[in-house]
């Protein structure tokens, strides 16, 4: 029997996606907007990530994949997150082709999104996939051999002999080239361990988050708390990044991400669905690959200044109200072409798959 699908994972997984595209509005025009916009990043980055990979311990546990064979659960990682992957890899090297054939790149650059792509470093944001999968499959592979003492263990000493690892790598200068690209494969092997300790937090964890029919309980105002805890935390940590492993205090690090994390979730849980928010949590995967589009970022910053033009008062935050609703909208429109003509790109049918074999069985029958 299908499980009922837990609603306000898919407001969490929303609101955390619309800080993903939040996070990624950085550079000089954006920072010149507003003095409060950098802030915001630093605040938005301390745990936007964790947030992700918690969520999915927390799923590993409602929907007790760990009772599913090995064989299952790889087939069900590999299809929704490594084809996405592999496909949207090609899309993003036929715009490195298409750059380098007008001559706006050199060569090297296509080298380098190669060497990303099969390394499953991962071009721009599609890093996320590959660290996902491997932290799923990690995770799912210790948990089914041992027990929950066990896993806990295994998986806190990984973290942390890995956690000595990314610090001394800190202290390393990489000579360019082959030094570098070490070092890119070393993030790589890195980013599943970090990710597999905050699923399993989060599986470990998930006891707490019963179902409830009230909104408002005590658990909401703990998630305020949290949160609390965490815009105290993160301004003495500073700017972090998940993908570059960029730490800083590992202790502040994953208290802050944890904080901010579960404080959201009970926040979420503790609020009525509000459907573009869940819209965009259910189809969080599409949003994270596609939102991040030089060209389309490029057409609202057009944009943006066109209508300050007219504006008289609060042109930066006008401004960037403008940037965000383009992305979002943008965003919006391709969850609905990739769900309704593309779905191979995200290892499900398309409606032409569905009506080839539909035709097929026809002709069979």
């Amino acid at each position: 029997m299908a499980q009922k699908r837990l609603t306000y994972f898919d407001t969490a997984k929303g609101i955390g996606i619309f800080l993903v595209i939040l996070g990624h509005l950085q550079g000089d025009w954006f920072f010149s907007l507003s003095p409060y916009i950098l802030p915001l990043c630093t605040f938005i980055f301390s745990f936007h990530m964790p947030l992700f990979f918690v969520i999915s311990g927390m799923l590993i546990r409602y929907k007790n994949d760990e009772a599913a064979d090995m064989k299952t659960l790889y087939r069900r990682r590999l299809r929704s997150l490594m084809i996405p992957y592999l496909w949207f890899s090609l899309l993003y090297l036929s715009v490195v082709v298409y750059a380098l054939i007008r001559g706006n790149i050199k060569a090297e650059t296509l080298y380098l999104q190669l060497w990303y792509t099969l390394s499953l470093h991962g071009m721009n944001v599609l890093w996320f996939l590959p660290a996902l999968f491997g932290a799923e499959m990690l995770f799912l592979l210790i948990r089914k051999k041992t027990s929950g003492k066990i896993t806990a263990c295994i998986i806190l000493v990984a973290t942390a002999a890995v956690t000595v690892c990314n610090m001394l790598l800190g202290r390393v200068a990489f000579t360019p080239g082959i030094g570098e690209r070490l070092h890119d494969l070393c993030l790589t092997l890195m980013r599943p361990v970090f990710g597999c300790a905050f699923i399993a937090i989060g599986y470990f964890v998930y006891g707490f988050f019963r179902e409830r029919d009230r909104y408002f309980h005590p658990e909401g105002l703990l998630g305020i708390l949290l949160i609390g805890i965490n815009v105290f935390v993160h301004r003495f940590n500073g700017a972090v990044d998940f993908r570059s492993l960029v730490l800083n205090n590992p202790g502040l690090y994953f208290l802050s991400a944890l904080s901010g994390s579960f404080g959201l979730i009970l926040l979420c849980k503790n609020l009525p669905p509000f459907k573009p928010v869940t819209f965009f949590g259910c189809n969080s995967l599409i949003v994270m690959v596609v939102h991040n589009n030089e060209t389309i970022l490029y057409l609202a910053q057009n944009l943006a200044m066109l209508v300050n033009r007219y504006v008289t008062r609060a042109r930066g935050y006008i401004s960037y109200l403008v940037v965000v609703l383009v992305l979002v909208l943008y965003s919006t429109l391709m969850v609905f072409l990739i769900k309704r003509f593309f779905g191979f790109l995200i290892g499900r049918p398309s409606p032409f798959d569905r009506l080839f074999t539909r035709h097929k069985a026809e002709e069979n029958s």
